[in-house]
């Protein structure tokens, strides 16, 4: 005699929902991913504005001139015009969806005043240069690595909320497999985008 088993409804709805949750998660945790890439910019904006990552100091001559440009904040580096100017150095990073995250990284827009990419000024004051000009004076301009800065700074804070997020996945998987109910899911995602901007952006 062969026994098969029969398997209820519920029983049933719950294998059918446990075979949606790998795309669940992926898009839950793309989210996440899109909240943290967000956050990374943030602190750039923010470090930079209140001046308290610890960059060098701007020479007097440059805050000088700063101040006699009218300029806000003179004696704060990189700031320029600030939060004011769309193409300013504070205003410079965007973030692109990839396949399995998302890529922080420097507009190509052209800066406000220089005329240089800011993809090109990004390159010169996270790592520094050195430029001769034509009339024989040398420039240096030291490392100010805002950016790194700002991802050490959103890492800590990941770092911080993993155990969070991880109960919480936890216990919105729960509620989908046996309520079929998505609201945990979609407060995870909801939380990670949370005042943030949208930085996606084509320029």
């Amino acid at each position: 005699m062969t026994v098969k088993p029969k398997f209820s409804n519920s029983f049933r709805a719950k294998m059918a929902r446990i075979q949606k949750l790998p795309q669940l998660i992926d898009d839950t945790m793309m989210g996440h991913l899109k909240g943290s890439a967000t956050g990374i910019i943030e602190e750039f904006k923010k470090g930079i504005r209140l001046n308290n990552m610890g960059l060098q100091k701007l020479k007097d001559a440059t805050v000088a001139g700063k101040i006699r440009s009218n300029y806000p904040k003179p004696e704060t580096p990189l700031y320029g015009l600030g939060d004011r100017e769309e193409r300013s150095y504070i205003n410079m990073m965007r973030i692109k969806k990839l396949k399995n995250g998302y890529k922080v990284y420097p507009s190509k827009a052209k800066h406000h005043k220089s005329g240089l990419k800011l993809s090109d000024l990004f390159k010169i004051h996270e790592y520094g240069c050195t430029m001769n000009l034509k009339s024989g004076t040398t420039v240096r301009i030291p490392p100010r690595p805002a950016f790194f800065k700002a991802y050490e700074r959103q890492m800590i804070k990941m770092r911080k909320d993993k155990k969070e997020t991880s109960r919480d996945v936890k216990k919105a998987i729960t509620e989908f497999i046996n309520t079929a109910k998505r609201d945990l899911l979609y407060e995870i995602e909801r939380k990670d985008l949370m005042n943030h901007e949208d930085y996606e952006k084509n320029d």
